[in-house]
């Protein structure tokens, strides 16, 4: 079973955080474990989805049981109910829930060019609407990632419903883990990735669920939200493409692919 080290400080580091609660963890897995990990993560024309969009440029592998079955192990273990509990102590957030088709979730990759734009996470998952996102887990398997090849993750305060200042960058350090809450003001994304041919960002990413939620951060069933601080177009159409991802959401179960809930970090 993995054990998350030092859990008292990191949970004294999770609450004290701003702009909302997150926290930092190195060392996060056993050594051997990690380096066996990063050894065998797909190449990233094997990964099962590849996004190419605006919003955009990553690989991802949510099947890990088909697609990547020397993950399923880990995976298994990281949303056992004991390593659940373990979260819920750091987070304060009680009865958190796995969930089994790891929707967004699984493996990540960004090759040269990469990024993801800023966004809040959808607040439910995408299939169950009995289940509310909650918590974020990324865990980095980058061997000697340089910061010169960019690529960090990214936490901004929210202004009136909108991203507006980098509070904090993280970078995706070998066997680094990042926790946060999912809510309506937990901005974030990752900056270009600018790593040599052959190199790439990669990360373990999973999302914890509850059946309830605190009245106070409830709002209306809603995709990611997305925002764009430097790209002229992009500032101007994405708060058009927010509405209208809103206003078509209910009608996102008739579509082959949810585009409305697909995968971040």
């Amino acid at each position: 079973m993995i054990t998350i080290p030092e859990i008292d400080t990191v949970r004294s580091a999770y609450r004290a955080a701003t702009p909302y609660p997150y926290v930092v963890i190195d060392n996060f897995l056993p050594v051997a474990l990690a380096e066996r990990l990063a050894a065998t993560f797909p190449a990233f024309d094997d990964m099962a989805t590849i996004f190419r969009e605006p919003m955009s440029y990553k690989g991802q592998t949510s099947d890990i049981a088909n697609k990547a079955p020397a993950f399923k192990m880990i995976f298994d273990d990281l949303q056992s109910e004991a390593f659940r509990q373990q979260i819920g102590y750091i987070t304060g957030i009680d009865k958190l829930l796995d969930d089994a088709i790891l929707a967004g979730g699984g493996l990540h990759q960004s090759p040269n060019s990469g990024f993801l734009d800023i966004h809040v996470d959808a607040n439910y998952h995408p299939i169950d609407k009995s289940l509310h996102r909650r918590i974020n887990l990324l865990i980095y398997l980058n061997k000697d990632w340089q910061e010169a090849w960019g690529g960090q993750f990214e936490i901004w305060t929210n202004r009136n419903h909108k991203p507006d200042q980098r509070a904090y960058v993280i970078s995706p350090t070998f066997n680094r883990a990042v926790i946060f809450g999912t809510t309506r003001i937990s901005w974030h994304g990752v900056g270009p990735i600018h790593c040599p041919p052959g190199q790439a960002r990669k990360s373990l990413a999973l999302y914890y669920y509850t059946k309830e939620r605190p009245a106070e951060e409830m709002y209306a069933d809603s995709s990611v939200i997305w925002h764009n601080r430097t790209v002229l177009w992009k500032r101007t159409v994405y708060p058009v493409m927010n509405f209208c991802i809103a206003r078509l959401k209910p009608y996102a179960k008739y579509l082959r692919r949810n585009v409305f809930d697909a995968a971040n970090k």
